[in-house]
C-alpha cells in the first residue's frame, strides 16, 4: 500500500511525493477559486498536471545531461526556499516578531541530515501524512459546528471563475516530475503520475469546500485560512489547535526538503551509491548555507504570491524543453544520456 514504506533496498517515496504535493495547498494555495468552479474544473486540471509529468518522464531520458540537470537541480532549490519562506510567513503572522527566518531555516534543515537517508525520507514520511490526516481529522470534528453550507456561493460559475479555477488546477507540481528521476519502479508503483495528480487536485478542492463552508463569501480575504479555521476550534480538547497544524506543517516541509535533496543527489551524479545509505549531497553543510542565502534574498526582494506564479510558469517551460529535446533526440535516433 501506498502509506507504507517498502523494506530492503527500494523503499517507496510515493508517501514522501504525495506529503509534498499537501504542503504545496496547505501554505500556498488555499483560497484561489471558489468550490463550485473548482469542482466543474477539477478533472480537467488534473488530466493536464498528469499529462505534462507523464511526458516529461518518457523525455527526460534522452533529455537528460548536465545542463538539463543543474537546472532543475536550481527549481528545487527555488521551490524549497518558496516553501521555508511560506512556512516563515505562517509563523509570523501568528507569533509576531517572535521568530526569524533563520530560525526557521535551522528547524526544517537540520533534520534533512537524518532525512539523507533513502530509507529515512520513506518512513518519516509515511509518518508525517499519516499525522497530518489525523490533524485534519481533529480540525474538521473542532471546525463542525461552524460550517455552513449556506456560505457556499453557488452563482460564481461565470467563465471568468471557471477560468481562474481551471488555471488554479493546472499546476506542475515538481513532485510530478521528480519520479522521472528515480532508479526503478519501485520506488514509483503503477501509474504513480496520475495518482499524485488525482489526489493533489481532491486535496486541494476539499481544503477549498472546507474553507468556504466556514468562511463563506469572506473566504479570499482570510489570512492563513486553514491557520484560522484551526484557531476556531471549539472542542475542549483542542482549544487552540493553531499548534499541532504548526508542528505537522513544519515536519511536512522537512521531509519535503528531505526528498528534494535526494533528487538533487541524483541530478548531481549520485548514481553509484546503495540507495537504502547515507547519500547525502557532497558538502551538504554548504548546500544548507546557500539555501538559507536563497531564501533571504527571495524574502527580501520577491512578493510570495508573484514567486509561486512564477515557479508554475518556470516549471511548466522547463518540461517543456525537455519534451522538445527528448523529442528531438528520438528523432534522430540518438541514444538516451547517462541515467540519473
Amino acid at each position: 500500500m501506498w502509506w507504507m514504506a517498502m523494506k530492503g533496498n527500494d523503499p517507496s517515496l510515493f508517501g514522501a511525493l504525495l506529503l509534498s504535493m499537501f504542503v504545496h495547498t496547505l501554505l500556498r494555495s488555499q483560497t484561489l477559486f471558489w468550490t463550485r468552479a473548482g469542482l466543474l474544473t477539477m478533472l480537467p486540471g488534473i488530466l493536464v498536471s498528469a499529462l505534462g509529468g507523464i511526458v516529461f518522464a518518457h523525455a527526460w531520458p534522452r533529455a537528460r545531461g548536465r545542463a538539463a540537470g543543474a537546472l532543475f537541480a536550481l527549481l528545487l532549490a527555488f521551490g524549497a526556499a518558496l516553501e521555508i519562506l511560506n512556512l516563515w510567513r505562517l509563523y509570523t503572522a501568528v507569533y509576531p516578531d517572535a521568530v526569524s527566518l533563520f530560525g526557521i531555516c535551522l528547524t526544517v534543515v537540520i533534520p534533512v541530515l537524518y532525512l539523507r537517508r533513502v530509507s529515512a525520507v520513506a518512513q518519516t514520511a509515511n509518518v508525517v501524512l499519516g499525522l497530518m490526516i489525523a490533524a485534519g481529522l481533529v480540525l474538521l470534528l473542532s471546525v463542525s459546528g461552524r460550517l455552513r453550507v449556506v456560505n457556499l456561493q453557488t452563482d460564481v460559475t461565470d467563465a471568468a471563475s471557471l477560468q481562474t479555477a481551471f488555471s488554479a488546477q493546472c499546476v506542475l507540481y515538481p513532485e510530478l516530475l521528480l519520479p522521472a528521476l528515480w532508479p526503478d519502479s519501485a520506488k514509483r508503483g503503477r501509474h504513480t503520475i496520475l495518482r499524485l495528480a488525482a489526489l493533489g487536485g481532491l486535496f486541494n478542492v476539499g481544503v477549498h469546500l472546507l474553507l468556504e463552508l466556514f468562511f463563506g463569501a469572506a473566504m479570499p480575504e482570510a489570512l492563513n485560512p486553514v491557520h484560522q479555521a484551526a484557531r476556531g476550534g471549539n472542542l475542549s480538547i483542542f482549544d487552540r489547535l493553531e499548534w499541532l497544524q504548526l508542528i505537522v506543517w513544519t515536519m511536512a516541509v522537512s521531509v519535503k526538503l528531505g526528498l528534494y535533496f535526494y533528487a538533487g543527489t541524483r541530478l548531481t551524479g549520485g548514481r553509484g551509491i546503495n540507495e537504502n545509505n547515507l547519500n547525502g549531497l557532497p558538502h551538504f553543510v554548504a548546500c544548507g548555507a546557500a539555501l538559507v542565502a536563497l531564501c533571504a534574498v527571495l524574502q527580501r526582494y520577491l512578493d510570495l504570491s508573484a514567486a509561486a506564479r512564477l515557479q508554475n510558469r518556470a516549471v511548466w517551460g522547463f518540461a517543456a524543453l525537455v519534451a522538445v529535446t527528448g523529442g528531438i533526440r528520438w528523432l534522430l535516433g540518438k541514444r538516451a544520456g547517462p541515467a540519473s
